[in-house]
């Protein structure tokens, strides 16, 4: 794993800890699906997460289906800000 997708995952982790006001240890979310159901996330949660990732990691998330992708599986969201900040610097 390299640096900036390890930075990813914490910076990820504070946001969901932020989000959902609790502490969650980091192994619950570093998984591959299940993240909406595990916490019980509903929308208005999910759309307080995106756009704190997209302030956080300055990004546009535009696809309401990426969304919810990216929001079901933490390691899916980690290369989606990895893939998406690499074009979002080269502009």
């Amino acid at each position: 794993m390299t640096d900036q997708k390890l930075e990813i995952k914490k910076k990820l982790h504070e946001i969901f800890s932020s989000v959902l006001e609790r502490d969650i240890d980091f192994g619950e979310l570093d998984v591959e699906s299940g993240i909406l159901e595990k916490f019980h996330i509903d929308s208005l949660i999910a759309l307080q997460i995106i756009v704190r990732i997209e302030q956080d990691f300055g990004i546009v998330i535009e696809d309401d289906n990426v969304a919810v992708e990216i929001l079901d599986s933490f390691n899916k969201a980690v290369e989606f800000i990895s893939e998406n900040q690499q074009v979002h610097e080269m502009r």
